[in-house]
């Protein structure tokens, strides 16, 4: 079957090609991120499998407990598996997005003459070839990632204090307050102007991974 001439054009790389500065700092940033953040989820993931197996052990509960906290410690502990397994496959499709995009916008002609762009950062990645699927991805990664955080610090808590003196409930729940106080960063997403809304994001992505590592060497020791 021929090839139509749109296709054959549209298929054709210029492989000299380079993306603009403010682009490429861009989506270098983007896929550093990512990729950071899929480490940072896979880390969780396996701490939570070692985390369920300590759980699952009726030796490790000497104190008695009603079966709602043992039921919800088990809850809590599948929910942080499942969402830290969600955040690592999502970071993996944005990196390989982000790492596709220089291909994508050496195959069509710069759409930016001037040098100027009144929009978005993430409009400003979609013109240059990011799908416009990425941004629901994005969305379901930082979901991902910030409520398995919040799941694996809420099971320590849960487990601390049906298992541990008053004196260490007290400390464990002050430290694992402070240690998810990058969460808080979330918060002026809402009410933060469109066009800062992407970097918003990239560096709300970066703490709730950093708290994520944190926690999790928490756990493993």
């Amino acid at each position: 079957m021929p090839i139509r001439p749109e296709n054959n054009l549209r298929s054709r790389t210029n492989i000299a090609y380079e993306l603009p500065s403010t682009v490429k700092s861009l989506n270098d940033g983007w896929l550093s991120v990512c990729q950071t953040a899929a480490a940072a989820s896979g880390l969780l993931a396996v701490v939570e499998v070692v985390l369920l197996t300590f759980m699952k052990n009726p030796v490790h509960y000497t104190h008695p407990h009603t079966r709602a906290a043992r039921q919800a410690l088990l809850a809590f502990s599948y929910c942080a598996l499942v969402f830290s397994c969600s955040a690592t496959i999502s970071s993996l499709v944005l990196t390989d997005e982000f790492g596709e995009l220089p291909v994508r916008a050496s195959r069509k002609s710069d759409p930016i003459k001037q040098g100027l762009f009144d929009s978005s950062s993430a409009s400003l990645l979609e013109v240059y070839g990011a799908r416009r699927s990425w941004r629901w991805v994005m969305w379901h990664w930082l979901f991902s990632l910030t409520a398995g955080v919040a799941c694996l610090v809420t099971q320590i808590l849960i487990y601390v204090w049906i298992e541990e003196p008053l004196s260490v409930q007290i400390t464990v729940s002050c430290v694992a307050g402070f240690g998810v106080l990058p969460l808080l960063h979330f918060i002026p997403m809402a009410v933060s102007p469109s066009s800062r809304r992407s970097s918003v994001v990239r560096s709300s992505i970066i703490a709730a991974a950093t708290s994520s590592q944190t926690v999790g060497s928490m756990a493993m020791v």
